[in-house]
């Protein structure tokens, strides 16, 4: 009896009703992608194999392994390994860039016999640790804003590594949860602002450079900084780096742009334009959407989704998995989805808050951030909102790697969920 109760989780009973469920809509939603179409047409090769389900379903057993794992390691033992397990996914991430096999043009898997493992998906793991543990001990040594800046020197790293692999999507993966943690820890206001209308400036420029091929759209953002910070109240010295940074992302972007590989180009350009290929690089956007649009409010039923099934939809299986969720349940299965994601997002965040040690609530907040970049923008992709940059949705898309990697994020939150009154 006491062995079945070992083989239960602690924590959040909400958090983990929520990662058994969004387990069972993937094993479905993946079983229907395997499935030839039905309904008045003739039956089809769903050219996704079986295999895919039995696969995923295979990495299921082992997730829980390691979320039961993440749910009962001490928080003492996790801060203090923290370092050396970060140093050692940088050695992975370095060996994949040396010796790594090229597949699809870029080096991002370690391959062992028939077993394919992403060292990054790891290495959000040990950062999301390493950062926690940064902050954490700044806050009980009253370090400061070094322990954010240098917190930001840890995040370059593996995300200039990453970047190298290529992979865009996952290198953002870095920042956004940089930003987030440090965010909790309380980093100045104003910095958080300069990022973020620094960005605003680089897509503008980008706009007025590469789409519109005028200066006017960029010109009339400046002038619009201007006149904010002439009416909001900061120092000089403030302003003046404020609107500097603008002016330095703007007039970067042409020579960040060079820099780009040409598919990297074409997404950002079809982003703005997806009929300019609607054959080539604009192809999953536009199915996508017509595949989200065409399940409405009902969905075409579960395993009748045409798009799916004529093979029409791309990816279906992987980054593109959501776009089935729309259109075989629609809009209230897909709200549905969603809201189970909320639920852990919000249940982490009540868990960041009431926890003791700073190094829990880092971590908290960590995986919270990671969950949350994650799904806002594989959605935001999969109907069009954004560029196509290949972010899975976790525990949803097919892929054992981001499968076990979010299953230990989430053992992680139950940890610091059952230890909230823990010193």
């Amino acid at each position: 009896m006491r062995f079945i109760w070992f083989l239960f989780p602690p924590g959040d009973r909400w958090i983990l009703l929520s990662w058994v469920l969004l387990c069972l809509i993937s094993l479905a939603v993946l079983w229907s992608v395997t499935e030839p179409i039905q309904g008045p047409y003739d039956e089809l090769d769903p050219v996704v194999a079986k295999g895919v389900f039995y696969r995923q379903a295979f990495w299921m057993m082992i997730s829980f392994g390691a979320l039961l794992l993440a749910s009962r390691v001490p928080l003492r033992y996790l801060d203090n390994v923290a370092m050396p397990l970060f140093l050692f996914s940088l050695l992975l991430l370095v060996l994949i860039l040396l010796i790594g096999p090229r597949i699809g043009g870029a080096r991002r898997w370690l391959v062992i016999g028939p077993i394919h493992l992403q060292p990054s998906e790891l290495a959000k793991v040990t950062f999301i640790l390493v950062t926690a543990n940064i902050l954490g001990r700044s806050v009980e040594e009253g370090r400061g804003m070094m322990a954010a800046m240098g917190s930001f020197l840890v995040m370059a790293v593996p995300m200039v590594l990453v970047l190298r692999e290529p992979d865009l999507g996952t290198s953002l993966v870095f920042l956004a949860v940089w930003v987030g943690m440090v965010f909790w820890y309380g980093f100045p206001g104003i910095l958080l602002l300069g990022a973020g209308s620094a960005v605003f400036s680089a897509v503008i420029m980008f706009y007025s450079e590469s789409v519109a091929e005028e200066a006017l759209p960029w010109g009339l953002y400046i002038l619009l900084i201007l006149v904010v910070l002439y009416f909001i109240r900061l120092s000089i010295l403030s302003k003046v780096v404020l609107l500097a940074i603008n002016v330095g992302f703007g007039i970067g972007i042409p020579f960040f742009w060079e820099k780009l590989k040409g598919y990297q180009q074409e997404r950002i350009l079809t982003f703005f334009d997806p009929s300019r290929d609607a054959f080539g690089s604009g192809y999953q956007a536009i199915q996508s959407k017509v595949a989200i649009g065409s399940g409405g409010l009902f969905g075409t039923h579960y395993l009748k989704g045409t798009q799916k099934g004529l093979a029409f939809l791309p990816e279906r299986h992987t980054d593109f998995i959501f776009s089935v969720v729309g259109e075989e349940l629609g809009f209230f299965g897909a709200t549905a989805l969603l809201g189970l994601f909320l639920v852990i997002l919000l249940r982490g965040i009540d868990h960041a808050a009431t926890a003791r040690r700073p190094f829990g609530r880092f971590v908290a907040v960590g995986v919270v951030t990671y969950f949350t970049f994650h799904v806002v923008v594989n959605v935001a992709i999969t109907t069009g909102l954004l560029p196509v940059t290949g972010l899975p949705l976790p525990l949803i898309s097919y892929g054992g790697s981001n499968l076990l990697v979010s299953s230990l994020l989430l053992g992680l939150l139950l940890n610091v969920s059952s230890r909230t009154f823990e010193n």
